[in-house]
Formats: C-alpha cells, sequence, structure tokens
C-alpha cells in the first residue's frame, strides 16, 4: 500500500507497507489468546528428550530471528538511520546471546559450566525477556532521529553487553542469591509469575507508545511486535508444566514477534531513506523558490542547496548507473538474432549459394539496409549506456563531409517516399574537411534527417545546407516544413526519453536520439541548436570544427548492398566453433561452406568442444563467451594454464560491446573480440591474420 504525505507546496508519495499484516496478525493471536481457558490443556510431550528437540529447534530458530533484527539494524544506512534502531537492534543481539544461555542451560542438556535446570534456565530466560522488553521500551519513549554523537551508537551496545555479562555471571556463579522461580512438582514461584506479568506491562506499553508514534512509517510493525511478545508472557504465566501447549504457545508467538520486528526494521532501514531521498528533492525544489523571494538569506539558502544536491545526485547516479545496465542488456539480446539477419543476408549478397537476378538482388539489400539500420539504432541504445557512465569511446581524424552527406541523404529518401516527405541534393558551400569521429558524426546526421522526415506533414520537404559558419566552423542545417515546436516545450527538447507529446501520435520514437546527439556534438568539441516556428516547420544546425590540415581519411566502412568474402587463409584449415545458438552455427557453417580451405567443427558447450580439441587439434578456436556450464571466459582463463594451448590463437565472438567487457576477455586470454552481428569479412581478415602469424593453415 502507499501512504500519502502532504508537503509545503507539493504532493510527496511515501511508498512504505500500511503494516495491516502486522496487525491482522497481532488480533489474530490476541483473540487465540482469549480463547485459551476454554480450550483443553494438552500435554504435547511425554518425554524430556522429545520436549529438548522441539524447544531447542524453536530457541535456535527465535536466536536466528532475533541476530537478523541486529544485523538488518545495525548495518544498514548507519549514518541517517535513527538512534532507535540502534538501541533496538542492540537490544536484540542481547536477546540472541542471552537466550543462548537459556537454551544450553535447560533441564536435560550437558553441563553448561554449572550444572543444568529449571532455575537456571529461567534466570536466563527472564533476563532475555526483560533486555527485548526494555530495549522497546526506550525504543519507543525517545523521538526517532540520529543521536546526537556517533557515540551513541556504540554506547547502546556498551549497555547491552554489560547486561549480558551481568546475566551470565549471576546465572552461572550466583545463581543461589537469585529468587526461586520454578519448583519441582508445584510449578512456578510468584515471583516468576509477576516477573512475567510486569514484562507484560512492559511489552504492552511499548506496543501503545509504538501505535501513538507521529511520522514512524513502520509505527504499525513495531507496534504489533510488542503487542505479540507481550502476549507471549501471559502464557509463560499459566503453565505449571514446561511439556504443556501453554509453554510452547509462548514460544510459538515470540517467534512470530520476532518476524514481524525484523519486518519493520527493514522498512525503516532500507526503504526509509528512499522516501528520504524525495523529501530531500522535495525541499530543494521549495528552497529554491523562497530564496528567490529571499535575497538576503541568499548565502545560507546556497550551502544547504548544495549539501542537497550532493545527496540528490548520488541517488540520481544510482538510478542511472542501473538503468544503463538494463539498457546494455537489452541491446546484447537484440543483437544476437541480428547476427543471423544480417549476417545470412550478407552471405545470400555474395551469390555464393547461387546467381541472383536483379530483383532479388534489390530485395536483399533492403534486408541488409534495414537490418544495419535496425543495428544502428541498438547502437543508439548502447550509446546512451557509455554516454552516462563515462566510457564513450571517439575516433576523431579529418573527413570529407560530403561523402556523410550524401549516404545519409540516400537512405533518407527511401524512409522519405514511404511517408509522403520531399529530399532533395544538398546545398550551400564550399564544404570544408573536419574533424569528427567519422561514425558519429554520419550517426549524428541520421539521426537529425530522419526526425526530420518523421515530424514533417504530408509532402513536406526536407533540406540539408552545409556552409563555412562564424570562425573556423563548418555548419550543417536540415530544415522541415513540419508542425513546429511549441515555444513552451522548447526547453525540455533534449531531455532524455521526453518526447514532448509525440507518444500521443502515430510517431515512432524513444525519446532519446536528440539526447544522444547533443552529447556526441560535444564529446566532439561542436555545438548543436534550432530554431521552430510552430506551423512552419524547424531547422536543426550542428557546428564542427574545420581541419587545419588538409589530409582527409578515407570513408570508414559506408554501407553497401554486396559483400565480398575474403580469400581463405590456407589449404585445410580446421576452425571449431563453440557456440550455443543453432542460428548463429548455421550461419558460420553456411560461410564456411561457402569458402574452400577450411574444415569447421562446432561444439555447443567448453566441455564437448574440449573433447573435439584434444581428439583433432584445431587451427584456431571461436568462443562465444555466453555459454551453458563453464563460460568462454571461464574456459580461456583455464585453457592458457595448458601446455596443449600454447600458441592456438582464440577469437571471442559475442553480442557484448560493451567496453569492459572486451576488456575483460582479451585480458582473460582471447587474441581478438569480435563482436555479433559478424562482420564476414572482418572474421576472415582476423582468421587470415592470427592462423598466418602463428603458422597455422599454411
Amino acid at each position: 500500500m502507499a501512504d500519502t504525505v502532504q508537503g509545503q507546496g507539493t504532493d510527496r508519495v511515501r511508498v512504505t507497507s500500511s503494516g495491516r499484516f502486522a496487525v491482522i496478525t497481532a488480533m489474530v493471536l490476541t483473540f487465540v489468546l482469549l480463547l485459551t481457558p476454554v480450550l483443553p490443556r494438552v500435554t504435547l510431550f511425554h518425554r524430556l528428550n522429545d520436549y529438548l528437540a522441539a524447544h531447542q529447534s524453536i530457541e535456535i530458530f527465535a536466536m536466528i530471528v532475533a541476530g537478523l533484527v541486529f544485523a538488518i539494524g545495525w548495518n544498514s544506512h548507519r549514518q541517517a538511520r535513527p538512534g532507535n534502531v540502534s538501541i533496538l537492534s542492540a537490544a536484540f543481539l542481547g536477546v540472541a546471546l542471552i537466550d543462548l544461555g537459556h537454551s544450553l542451560s535447560y533441564k536435560g542438556m550437558p553441563d553448561f559450566i554449572t550444572p543444568s535446570g529449571p532455575e537456571k534456565a529461567i534466570a536466563f530466560w527472564l533476563s532475555m525477556r526483560a533486555c527485548g522488553a526494555f530495549g522497546l521500551l526506550v525504543a519507543a519513549l525517545l523521538p526517532w532521529r540520529r543521536f546526537a554523537t556517533p557515540l551513541g551508537h556504540w554506547l547502546a551496545m556498551a549497555v547491552v553487553l554489560a547486561w549480558v555479562a551481568m546475566t551470565y555471571w549471576g546465572a552461572l556463579a550466583h545463581l543461589e542469591i537469585l529468587p526461586r522461580t520454578f519448583i519441582s512438582g508445584q510449578g512456578l514461584t510468584p515471583f516468576k509469575v509477576v516477573a512475567e506479568a510486569i514484562l507484560v506491562l512492559v511489552y504492552l506499553l511499548a506496543a501503545f507508545l509504538f501505535w501513538h508514534a507521529a511520522n514512524l512509517p513502520n509505527a504499525r510493525w513495531l507496534a504489533s511486535a510488542s503487542w505479540v511478545m507481550g502476549l507471549a508472557g501471559a502464557y509463560f504465566c499459566l503453565y505449571d508444566d514446561p511439556f504443556d501447549i501453554y509453554n510452547q504457545v509462548g514460544h510459538l508467538y515470540i517467534v512470530i514477534a520476532y518476524a514481524l520486528l525484523y519486518q519493520g526494521l527493514f522498512i525503516s532501514t532500507i526503504r526509509d531513506p528512499y522516501v528520504r531521498l524525495q523529501q530531500a528533492q522535495d525541499e530543494l525544489e521549495n528552497r529554491v523558490v523562497e530564496r528567490t523571494r529571499e535575497l538576503h538569506d541568499a548565502l545560507i539558502s546556497l550551502e544547504r542547496q548544495q549539501h542537497d544536491l550532493e545527496q540528490a545526485k548520488l541517488g540520481a547516479d544510482r538510478a542511472n548507473q542501473a538503468k544503463s545496465e538494463f539498457l546494455s542488456s537489452m541491446s546484447h539480446e537484440l543483437r544476437t538474432p541480428l547476427n543471423a539477419v544480417i549476417g545470412f543476408t550478407q552471405l545470400l549478397r555474395t551469390e555464393r549459394p547461387g546467381p541472383l537476378n536483379e530483383k532479388q538482388a534489390g530485395q536483399l539489400d533492403h534486408i541488409l539496409r534495414g537490418g544495419q539500420h535496425l543495428l544502428e539504432l541498438i547502437n543508439e541504445v548502447l550509446d546512451l549506456a557509455r554516454i552516462e557512465t563515462g566510457k564513450l569511446s571517439l575516433s576523431v581524424e579529418v573527413i570529407d563531409p560530403v561523402v556523410v552527406m550524401n549516404e545519409c541523404l540516400a537512405f533518407g529518401r527511401a524512409y522519405a517516399r514511404e511517408r509522403g516527405v520531399e529530399i532533395g541534393e544538398w546545398q550551400g558551400g564550399p564544404v570544408l574537411p573536419i574533424s569528427v569521429d567519422y561514425t558519429r558524426f554520419k550517426q549524428i546526421l541520421l539521426n537529425l534527417i530522419s526526425n526530420a522526415i518523421k515530424y514533417n506533414r504530408a509532402d513536406g520537404r526536407v533540406t540539408l545546407t552545409a556552409q563555412p559558419w562564424g570562425t573556423g566552423m563548418m555548419r550543417f542545417s536540415i530544415a522541415d516544413t513540419g508542425p513546429g515546436i511549441a515555444r513552451d516545450k522548447q526547453a525540455h527538447l533534449f531531455e532524455p526519453f521526453n518526447r514532448l507529446g509525440a507518444e500521443s501520435r502515430d510517431v515512432e520514437g524513444t525519446g532519446i536520439g536528440l539526447t544522444i546527439t547533443k552529447r556526441l556534438v560535444q564529446a566532439m568539441n561542436g555545438l548543436i541548436g534550432f530554431h521552430s516556428q510552430e506551423g512552419q516547420g524547424s531547422v536543426f544546425w550542428i557546428d564542427f570544427p574545420i581541419a587545419r590540415d588538409g589530409a582527409v581519411a578515407a570513408p570508414a566502412h559506408p554501407v553497401t548492398g554486396k559483400v565480398e568474402l575474403s580469400s581463405p587463409p590456407g589449404a585445410g584449415c580446421r576452425i571449431l566453433y563453440v557456440e550455443d545458438n543453432p542460428a548463429n552455427v548455421q550461419l558460420m557453417e553456411a560461410v564456411l561452406g561457402e569458402i574452400p580451405g577450411f574444415v569447421l567443427e562446432t561444439a555447443t558447450t567448453v566441455e564437448t568442444g574440449l573433447e573435439k580439441l584434444h581428439h583433432n587439434r584445431p587451427d584456431i578456436i571461436v568462443l562465444d563467451i555466453n555459454l551453458p556450464g563453464m563460460s568462454g571466459l571461464q574456459a580461456v582463463r583455464q585453457w592458457r594454464t595448458m601446455p596443449e594451448f600454447n600458441g592456438l590463437p582464440i577469437i571471442a565472438l559475442s553480442a557484448n560491446v560493451m567496453p569492459n567487457a572486451v576488456e575483460a576477455a582479451l585480458s582473460a586470454g582471447f587474441d581478438r573480440y569480435l563482436t555479433k552481428p559478424l562482420d564476414l569479412d572482418q572474421f576472415l581478415r582476423t582468421v587470415r591474420e592470427l592462423t598466418h602469424s602463428g603458422g597455422q593453415c599454411t
């Protein structure tokens, strides 16, 4: 359930458990207690050994839960949580330690330092109950805020450990001076009953205080836990024989109460920090408005704002990291099927399986270009993950923009025809060489052109203009005749995942293209901007530095429809391909089956691949990273320690293109790292390079 808390000028939603389950549990257990007088009293055990087995099981479970209460309260968010959590966690560490003495001292157990018996066990028992009761009461009485000094955290622990030490000292060394609590044949003494009754009242008082605690999100859990602990004491006042059902039900109530307390502390120490982060963000907004009106307090406001911004940034960084990891994982999963789509299309386009007529060749070109465009979209998602984690790599070189502009316009025309939009030749000039990353510059132009097409009107027009601009810059402008961008939305144009209302129309998109475009432009020392008028269209422009020297690099891997496969590395080259995806295996078999000079063996796991390797050593191994059983990384690390793998080239072939994955693979012992979808020419060049340099396949 969600509890809504009204803030100043804003609604704040606190996502915490309402504690309804805890309250219902406490009500049911109360009803069971009220029915106890009319229920028959049953003796559950008739032999001491049977009772001890059940008793020790319950006590061990209770000690584990009490230990968990200590662990989660003591170690979670120590700097931000209320000091009451330290008191509760320390108290239940004492409960667990004293309960251990109680379990070891019970009648029938081996002597624990001194002879075991009911008096000794009950002495530990009452001290344990008192430690939990007064720990809850003190936590309920104190305001729920941090200790004034960090020493309070350790002071609570010192008090509890002193209590534990006194308990063991009294129960083990001076039991004779303690009041009698149990007389064999008679049952509990009045002192024991009165002590239990007092502890019941303490527990119930703590429950009352927790129930009425203001602004405490886990109040219902803590109140219910205290209440059930009090109910348990009622059963411990009623039994005459430890073997009867009252004693056992009382122990069961305690275990349930501990579990409720554990859940309550989980809410307090794990969920509440996220609630406080949201509250800090709301407070920051309120302070900005307030300090705008109160300029004389600007210095104090700035200091507080800086502190709150640091806290908000930590939360935002964690959220961005989680989002980036998700995007990376999704991109990896999408690249795997694209490997088969692009790979088989490239193979058919080579015409090795058979000649193609003009229509078939054109259709394959469309499939190949569409697959490569989809791959570019997936790479866009990966780019966002890389940018936000600071791992984007660029290769800046001097290029001729005309080549890129012509390619982008050619691709855009096919897309524009489907939407009834016209794209002419680029305009302007002269066009001078610029210093950019070739692939990223092309990605930027494609994104701006495709946006101009998508958000255009029917029978609209897109125009690309290039011309020198300002001092030492080339400006590329993409104009459309679409509906334009509303003035009140223009400030949010480059925000990630903000499509400015376009998601309600039939226009595809993710809302991250312009975000990536802006960050790529800035990373290459460029500028980006736009101007738009409703009803008349928009113009987006990008400026890049003009190259100082005239040397222009060759275009890097332009998109072509036909793929030429490299010549084989040599006669009888044996390749072992370890891959569990059937489509990828079929693609490799089809590719190498069309080229003479290759002998391909495949395996679906590292283990079966190792068997084949021992029977017939290959010239090169191609290994997937994510395999069932032993992974590719584990296999390479192990193989590189074995003498029979000395000098044997191993290529990693994976859909994971993140830089840390590539670095990890090369560090593990791979000679090369290739990515899916597979670039056939690059693959064959890599095989030829590794086999010739190592003396294989000659």
